[in-house]
């Protein structure tokens, strides 16, 4: 119960347990928060207990391992007959917004007691659990975090998890990823990979580098050329069909792109652009020669 731990304590077990101190404020501090809504509802509360061995690496993979026992989800007995219902195995696998482990309902602890999943910000980077794990990486949109059936691999469950097991399970890909640089940093020598079959080659970079075709002439338009990719004007580059080199430039300007105030570069256009480059590409090859036929003749 960090929660109810003095700034001494938390000193005096960091020092115990080899965890930053400021891992140690964070968690009791969101511990703190939930339990102001103790009142309202069911706070869940992760019962970890950091290894103090003297062995820094020891303590790591002690910490790991319990991690992992905590954050699997929680399965229905096995006399149960829901058990072995489809689907039925795990006790509070229902949907995106309630924990796989403790049956915590997220939406409603987030509607009474706050986005807690945003207080806890990670110390070297600065981004709350909200922004690492509840936004889609490519497009940055909201998106839930799904658990998985073995924690870091399987099968995605439909359950989530609650703010302290997410944090938790922050701090356990932060540990293998601790754990892996280390390996990496012992096992991965040359002489290791060469004796599991693994070369390297060295590549001088000049060599790899894509070669830039355009004159020095048109070096200076290349802002105006910035600035048509970024207004979504479409850009044809008629390739040489010999050499593969960029022969011919075309810029677009249709009017239809920018009726009603926008600026929306449709698909049917750039249909048309691909079948006009490929009609203007076959037009610049040469007809084949005419052969003459030897049959008939005498």
């Amino acid at each position: 119960m960090l929660g109810n731990q003095t700034q001494n304590d938390l000193l005096r077990l960091a020092a115990q347990t080899n965890m930053p101190l400021a891992q140690l404020q964070q968690q009791a501090a969101v511990q703190g928060a939930m339990q102001q809504q103790s009142g309202v509802i069911e706070v869940p509360q992760v019962n970890f207990y950091p290894s103090r061995h003297a062995n820094p690496v020891k303590a790591r993979r002690q910490d790991i391992k319990q991690a992992y026992r905590l954050l699997k989800p929680t399965k229905r007995p096995l006399l149960s007959p829901r058990r072995w219902w489809f689907g039925g195995k795990y006790r509070y696998n229902t949907n995106t917004m309630r924990c796989c482990i403790d049956g915590c309902d997220a939406e409603n602890l987030i509607r009474l007691a706050g986005n807690i999943y945003d207080q806890i910000v990670d110390e070297e980077d600065g981004k709350s659990l909200w922004d690492l794990y509840f936004h889609n990486p490519v497009t940055n949109e909201p998106q839930a975090f799904i658990a998985k059936e073995n924690v870091t691999s399987g099968r995605n469950m439909r359950g989530t998890y609650c703010p302290e097991h997410l944090h938790l399970f922050h701090m356990l890909t932060k540990w293998e990823r601790e754990e892996e640089a280390e390996q990496e940093s012992k096992g991965g020598t040359l002489k290791a990979k060469l004796k599991k079959g693994v070369s390297v080659v060295a590549i001088p970079i000049s060599t790899i580098r894509k070669k830039d075709n355009t004159p020095l002439q048109l070096a200076p338009y290349q802002p105006f050329f910035n600035m048509l990719e970024r207004d979504n004007i479409p850009i044809m580059h008629l390739a040489n069909a010999a050499t593969g080199s960029n022969d011919m430039t075309i810029i677009v300007f249709d009017m239809r792109q920018f009726q009603g105030g926008q600026n929306n570069r449709l698909l049917y256009e750039a249909l048309a652009m691909n079948q006009m480059q490929q009609q203007m590409q076959n037009e610049s090859q040469p007809a084949p020669l005419p052969q003459q036929s030897n049959e008939g003749n005498a």
